[in-house]
């Protein structure tokens, strides 16, 4: 009886101590906002595929943008001032689809919208060389650099959590209120970034507002060269 007895006051007071202990302490609790930051600055910085959604607010209006990217592959669409541009950059080249680039060239050269009408309305053009580096698509979708920009903000302060894109995300602020919700759950990715105009990671100069919604991190994803497109140049030359 002694021996059960003391069996009985030794299994209370393991009970006792497992309903007093508090269950693992959250990551947005052990972790400073820098240190946060850090963290999605980092894995973030390395992924080498993602899908990325841009919502842009300029003096000359509002602009949106969907990329899937792959390493130095990109493909989406632009939306500006009601035009839609459909683009991809596939092993160093650049394609436009027809019946966009026609829309895009009406104001500017009716001649060369009227051709692109008429021959590849509904077909992949292959832009030159030099047209890619003009968009400014590289510099936006270049998530080591901003990555590494918002690792460098001041003035970072937690503001708690909240769900983003169906993940349970912690807020962080920095001093001009710009926002920066990272994922708690390892390996803690930038879910969403929302600039204020005065914040020196914003992709522009003209730039009111960014924000910049991530997801597909690290996934597979295609972006192969279009079948049946045609050359820019070839269209020009007839």
């Amino acid at each position: 009886m002694r021996a059960i007895i003391k069996w009985l006051s030794a299994a209370v007071v393991a009970l006792c101590v497992a309903c007093g202990s508090s269950a693992a302490a959250a990551y947005e609790q052990t972790h400073s906002a820098k240190q946060i930051v850090s963290d999605a600055s980092k894995s973030t910085g390395s992924a080498t595929s993602f899908h990325l959604a841009v919502a842009v607010t300029t003096q000359n209006g509002q602009a949106n943008a969907d990329f899937d990217v792959a390493g130095t592959n990109v493909n989406g669409k632009v939306t500006y001032q009601g035009t839609l541009v459909r683009i991809m950059h596939v092993d160093g080249r650049t394609f436009v689809y027809g019946a966009d680039l026609a829309q895009f060239l009406a104001t500017s050269n009716a001649q060369a919208a009227a051709i692109v009408r008429a021959k590849a309305i509904d077909k992949w053009v292959l832009m030159p060389e030099e047209f890619w580096s003009s968009t400014g698509i590289s510099e936006l979708t270049d998530m080591r650099k901003m990555a590494d920009c918002l690792q460098a903000a001041s003035g970072l302060k937690k503001k708690g959590t909240s769900t983003v894109s169906g993940k349970r995300a912690v807020e962080v602020d920095d001093q001009l209120t710009s926002q920066i919700y990272v994922d708690t759950a390892s390996p803690h990715y930038l879910l969403r970034v929302a600039l204020s105009g005065t914040d020196t990671c914003v992709t522009g100069s003209a730039v009111s507002n960014e924000t910049l919604d991530l997801s597909k991190l690290g996934q597979k994803l295609d972006i192969a060269v279009p079948a049946g497109y045609v050359d820019a140049q070839t269209l020009a030359t007839g």
